[in-house]
């Protein structure tokens, strides 16, 4: 499954990795095709994703700073799928 999800992220634009909510169905299917999974892969992805930055924001005041103080793991900012994969070069 981490093959997978990295697969999906590295078939996502820059943007799209930043703002998943822009992410639309014809998007959705060129990112499942790039990444060799299903469009259900790829939206569970999207899901977790959103449900993770819901809860974050919850925990600590949106990551912005100035924001209601609070615990976040992350260290602070605001959460970007690109994150998930560190700073590792693209593999092809």
């Amino acid at each position: 499954m981490v093959k997978g999800t990295e697969a999906i992220i590295r078939s996502m634009t820059p943007e799209e990795r930043r703002k998943p909510e822009i992410i639309n169905g014809s998007r959705r299917q060129r990112i499942a095709n790039g990444s060799g999974t299903q469009i259900a892969d790829v939206n569970k992805l999207v899901k977790q994703f959103t449900e993770m930055q819901k809860m974050m924001k919850r925990m600590g005041g949106g990551g912005k700073k100035g924001g209601k103080g609070g615990f976040n793991p992350f260290g602070g900012g605001g959460m970007d799928l690109s994150a998930a994969l560190g700073s590792r070069p693209p593999s092809r």
